[in-house]
């Protein structure tokens, strides 16, 4: 069972996730493509944290923003603290 405060840490997260992607990201694949942050499963001792996210379009399009993303992540984890 999770915890109320890693529940609202996750909800905070999925937020400002989405929110950075939407506004500082200035990678043309991932500011065309229609990216959607579903979930955040952060870890009990909060060094760790797993996101899920929906991408509309072809194969392609998917393929490219999850390569895009994980290239981006040094970034969205900076930009997190």
């Amino acid at each position: 069972m999770v915890s109320r405060r890693i529940e609202r840490i996750n909800h905070l997260l999925r937020q400002e996730i989405a929110e950075i992607l939407a506004q500082e990201v200035k990678d043309e694949t991932l500011s065309t493509a229609l990216i959607s942050i579903i979930d955040v499963d952060t870890s009990p001792d909060l060094r760790m944290a797993k996101v899920y996210f929906s991408v509309y379009g072809d194969e392609d399009v998917i393929q490219a923003a999850r390569e895009r993303l994980t290239r981006a992540a040094g970034f969205l984890h900076r930009n997190l603290k």
